[in-house]
């Protein structure tokens, strides 16, 4: 079910992703083909803007109306659009800028940008207008066609690298958890578990006043528990389970949750950790500082939820409407 809703979530994704593209290619958003009118200011002394070496320190200047009016885009009046740049002329009339983005360059080019390869500038072709001057010319400004922008995110900024992410992750993740579960291991067989899962007995037969003390459900139940208690998340798992269908077993309507089972699924849900060994081996993986430190929260978060999640399930069970259903199945 799960891999269904997963399968589900990427194919409405990349139709999303596909949508939007075929939207923007048809409006043509990016003005892939054509220029825009700006002025491109060389402050340099000495040295003229038509110099076959590169300048560095300009500035490419485009008024809010230029702007508004090329791409379709609000812009604030009287709020003319500069950004650094880095000139190279390639020829007498054109050559390529290097733009410095910053807080107020728009977000447009920043998408734009995210489209090209290099991460440290925007790479932009400039064709000379008009005459030059000591300080600057008016200049045509055009990028790269840009296509297929949100279909290459969902890919590569979003498929890829949080697969590549979870790779990493796991990898990370060998160590420390060979590490717990080794303890835990050599505290299963000194008979730790056993000696907890004693220590709850008096607990649970209040907790599961209908399960039999003696019942399989009952030490399995009591393993799961205990196992969860010391971070032992794979070896409760089938205990867990185990529980479950013995429980069913004392179910006079199969198939229809009994205030044991409910009890229990709180329980294993919440159920309190005294040494959260998943949790640490991923800040471990994640490279925190100090990975341990939040086992104190984590005892004290879980022993809360695990109480509110106990006491409401008895008031649930306690219902008028729940009893009804419980009176008419013992009938």
């Amino acid at each position: 079910m799960l891999n269904t809703i997963w399968l589900g979530l990427i194919v409405i994704g990349t139709l999303v992703a596909m949508g939007r593209d075929a939207h923007d290619s048809l409006t043509n958003r990016f003005r892939n083909g054509l220029e825009l009118r700006a002025v491109l200011e060389c402050p340099v002394e000495g040295k003229r803007v038509d110099s076959p070496s590169a300048i560095k320190d300009c500035t490419v200047s485009i008024t809010s109306e230029e702007f508004q009016k090329f791409y379709d885009l609000p812009v604030k009046p009287d709020s003319s659009i500069k950004q650094r740049a880095e000139l190279r002329l390639s020829g007498p009339d054109s050559g390529v800028l290097h733009l410095a983005l910053d807080e107020q360059t728009p977000s447009l080019w920043k998408e734009i940008k995210k489209t090209q390869k290099n991460s440290d500038f925007l790479l932009a072709r400039i064709r000379r207008q008009g005459p030059s001057s000591q300080t600057g010319f008016p200049v045509l400004l055009s990028f790269d066609p840009v296509r297929f922008v949100k279909l290459n995110a969902l890919t590569n900024e979003g498929v890829i690298r949080y697969a590549t992410l979870a790779v990493e992750l796991a990898i990370g993740l060998i160590g420390i958890m060979a590490l717990w579960l080794g303890i835990m291991k050599i505290a299963e067989q000194a008979g730790l578990i056993n000696r907890l899962a004693r220590a709850l007995r008096g607990i649970t037969s209040r907790l599961f006043p209908d399960v039999p003390p003696d019942h399989p459900a009952m030490g399995a139940m009591i393993m799961n528990i205990s196992a969860n208690i010391l971070g032992l998340g794979n070896a409760a798992t089938p205990l867990g389970l185990k529980a479950m269908e013995e429980l069913n077993k004392l179910n006079k309507k199969p198939g229809t949750a009994t205030d044991a089972m409910c009890t229990f699924l709180v329980i294993n849900t919440s159920n309190v950790q005294l040494i959260p060994a998943a949790v640490i081996a991923i800040r471990a993986a994640a490279g925190a500082s100090s990975p341990t430190e939040i086992i104190g929260p984590v005892i004290v978060a879980t022993t809360i939820s695990t109480l509110i999640g106990v006491i409401t399930v008895k008031f649930l069970s306690r219902l008028p409407v729940f009893k009804k259903q419980l009176d008419g199945d013992r009938e």
